[in-house]
C-alpha cells in the first residue's frame, strides 16, 4: 500500500506545487552538460514567429500564441546563442511546482468541521449547491472508480487529460493529493461516515499537471490551464505552486481571468511568504486555518494573502484502499476512553489488545522494563531522542505487538501530530496521540488498550492545498446562486462575505477572512450583474 510521507511536505511543510503537497527544489539538482537538453519557457517580443527558435539544439515543445511564449528542449549551448536572439523577450527554467498538502490520518469522527466552519449546510439550504458550474482541477489527477464522483449513477468527471509526461493513458491519480482535492469539492456520499464535498452539484474537470510523486512543470500547468479555459470552465482550483514566479506562467494566468475564469491557489506551506500562481493579483491566495481558527502552522501568509479556509485535519477521499483509518483505547479501572490517532506513516496494518507498557523514549534495549512476560502488549512511547523507525525497531525488538507515540507538541496539545517510519518494512501496528491524549491516557497508570489500523478509502490530510478547494467550491456555490456575475464580482464576493479574522480588516495572515457559503450566497444573490468577461 502507497502511502505519503508527511514531513516531506511542510511547502517545503515542501510544498506546494502549489499540494508548494511542502520541501522541493524548484530546479534541477545538478547543471546539465552542455549536451543534455534541458527545459525552457521563452517570451517572444510582440508580433515575433517562433520561428526566431530555429536553432542546433532546439526542439519547440508548444507555441503559446495567446502568451506569445514558447516551451521547449534545449541543450545550454543552444540557451546562451538565444540568450543573444534580439526578438527574445526573456528565458526561464520551465520551473517545478509541487502539491501543497500532506497526508495524515486520524481516528474517524462525527463530521467534517471543515463544512460546518464555512457554514455549507446553510448555502445548501438557501439551494445554492453548484449546479451547472464547471470546477477545473489541477493537481494529482483522480480516482475514477470512488463513489464519492458518482452523481445518480452518473459520474461528475466530465473530462480529464493528462499533461504529465510519464505513460500515464489518462488522468488517473497514482498520489492521492488530487482526489482528496476533489473530494472536498464536490463529495457525493457519506462513505466515510462524514460528509466531505462543499459543493455537491458542480460538474467536474479533471488535468493531471503533477506527477505520482506531487511534482510537476510550469509548462504541465499552463497547458493545463488552458485545457480548463478551452472547457468553459468557471473556477480553476490549484493546490500545488512554487516558490518562485514564471513570467510565462503569469502571463497565463492574466490571460485567462480576463476571459472570465477565476482561479484559487494554495498559498503554500512553509511559513514564510505567498508563492507562486497565489502571488500573481490575478489568482486568489489561500491560507490555511486549525479548527480553533488560528493561521496553520506550516501556512504561508503575505501582503497579498486574501481568503483562509480549513487546512488542519481535513478529511476527504483518497484513492480505493490507500488510506488508513485507526482506533486506539484504553480500558482503566473498569473505564474505557478513546483516544483521537494518526496513523504513522508505514505503519503496519492489524488489531492487537493487551497492556500498555511505559517505554519512554524507547532508546535502549530494556526501555520496557514492565512488559509482561507473554502475550500480547502495546508500547507507550514518547517523541524525542531518535527517530521513530528507530523507537519502533527497539520496542518491536522487545516483543512489543503495537505502539503508541505521544506528541510532545504543548503548543498545540490536541494534535497527535503527523510522524513517519521512515520507509515500507515489516513494521507493527504504530499509531500516535496528542501531548493531552497522552497525559490522559497515563495519568492514573496505564491500564489495557486497544489498538485497530485498517485499510480506508479515506484520509485526513493538512496543507493549504486542502484550504483551497474550501474557497474553490464556496465560488462554485456562490456563483452559481446568481449565474450572471463576473469573476471580479464573485471575487469581491468572497472578500466581502467573508469572517474577519485577526487584525480588524484585511491583514497579512488572514487576508479577508475566513470564507462563509452561506453569507457568500446571500451576498452574490444581492448582487447586480454586471457585463460578462468574454468566455
Amino acid at each position: 500500500m502507497k502511502r505519503r510521507m508527511p514531513v516531506r511536505y511542510l511547502f517545503k511543510l515542501l510544498t506546494v506545487t502549489m499540494i508548494f503537497l511542502l520541501a522541493a527544489a524548484n530546479l534541477a539538482a545538478a547543471a546539465p552538460s552542455q549536451a543534455e537538453e534541458h527545459s525552457y519557457l521563452v517570451g517572444l517580443k510582440p508580433g515575433v514567429s517562433a520561428k526566431v527558435l530555429d536553432a542546433p539544439g532546439v526542439k519547440v515543445s508548444k507555441h503559446w500564441d495567446s502568451l506569445e511564449a514558447v516551451h521547449i528542449k534545449a541543450t545550454p549551448s543552444a540557451i546562451q546563442e538565444l540568450k543573444k536572439n534580439a526578438n527574445i523577450d526573456y528565458i526561464e527554467e520551465d520551473r517545478l511546482v509541487h502539491a501543497s498538502g500532506t497526508g495524515q490520518t486520524f481516528s474517524d469522527g462525527a463530521l467534517t468541521w471543515g463544512l460546518q466552519a464555512i457554514h455549507a449546510d446553510q448555502a445548501w439550504s438557501q439551494n445554492a449547491t453548484g449546479t451547472n458550474f464547471k470546477v477545473c482541477i489541477l493537481d494529482t489527477g483522480i480516482d475514477y472508480a470512488h463513489l464519492e464522483f458518482t452523481r445518480n449513477g452518473v459520474s461528475i468527471i466530465k473530462a480529464s487529460q493528462n499533461f504529465v509526461e510519464d505513460g500515464h493513458p489518462d488522468a488517473r491519480d497514482g498520489d492521492g493529493h488530487g482526489t482528496h482535492v476533489a473530494g472536498t469539492i464536490a463529495g457525493q456520499t457519506n462513505g466515510s461516515g462524514s460528509r466531505i464535498g462543499v459543493a455537491p452539484n458542480v460538474d467536474l474537470y479533471i488535468a493531471r499537471v503533477l506527477d505520482d510523486e506531487g511534482t510537476g512543470t510550469t509548462s504541465s500547468v499552463i497547458n493545463g490551464l488552458n485545457w480548463c479555459q478551452a472547457n468553459k470552465a468557471n473556477v480553476a482550483n490549484l493546490s500545488l505552486g512554487s516558490d518562485t514566479p514564471s513570467k510565462t506562467e503569469q502571463r497565463a494566468f492574466d490571460l485567462t481571468y480576463k476571459q472570465g475564469m477565476l482561479s484559487i491557489a494554495a498559498s503554500g506551506n512553509d511559513g514564510a511568504s505567498i508563492g507562486y500562481p497565489a502571488n500573481y493579483k490575478s489568482v486568489v491566495a489561500v491560507g490555511a486555518v486549525d479548527s480553533g481558527l488560528k493561521l496553520a502552522s506550516f501556512s504561508n501568509f503575505g501582503k497579498d494573502q486574501e481568503l483562509a479556509a480549513p487546512g488542519v485535519s481535513v478529511l476527504s477521499s483518497v484513492p480505493l484502499g490507500t488510506g488508513t483509518r485507526s482506533t486506539l483505547t484504553e480500558l482503566e479501572n473498569g473505564v474505557q476512553s478513546t483516544y483521537p490517532s494518526s496513523t504513522v506513516e508505514f505503519s503496519g496494518l492489524g488489531a492487537f489488545s493487551g497492556p500498555l507498557v511505559n517505554c519512554g523514549l524507547a532508546d535502549s534495549a530494556t526501555s520496557c522494563s514492565s512488559k509482561p512476560k507473554s502475550g500480547a502488549w502495546i508500547a507507550v512511547i514518547d517523541r524525542g531522542s531518535i527517530s521513530f523507525g528507530e523507537k519502533a525497531q527497539s520496542v518491536m525488538s522487545q516483543g512489543a505487538s503495537a505502539a503508541i507515540i505521544v506528541n510532545n507538541d504543548t503548543i498545540s496539545p490536541d494534535d497527535p501530530g503527523s510522524f513517519t517510519l521512515g520507509s515500507e518494512g515489516n513494521w507493527i501496528p504504530a499509531v500516535s496521540v496528542s501531548y493531552n491524549s497522552g497525559t490522559l491516557m497515563q495519568k492514573n497508570g496505564l491500564g489495557m488498550g486497544s489498538v485497530n489500523i485498517t485499510s480506508w478509502d479515506y484520509s485526513y490530510y493538512q496543507g493549504t492545498s486542502m484550504a483551497t478547494p474550501h474557497v474553490t467550491a464556496v465560488a462554485a456555490l456562490a456563483w452559481s446562486a446568481n449565474p450572471l456575475l463576473t469573476n471580479d464580482q464573485i471575487r469581491t464576493v468572497l472578500q466581502n462575505s467573508a469572517l474577519d479574522l485577526g487584525d480588524a480588516g484585511r491583514d497579512g495572515l488572514y487576508g479577508y477572512g475566513l470564507v462563509q457559503a452561506d453569507a457568500a450566497v446571500r451576498l452574490a444573490k444581492a448582487t447586480n450583474p454586471v457585463k460578462q468577461h468574454v468566455h
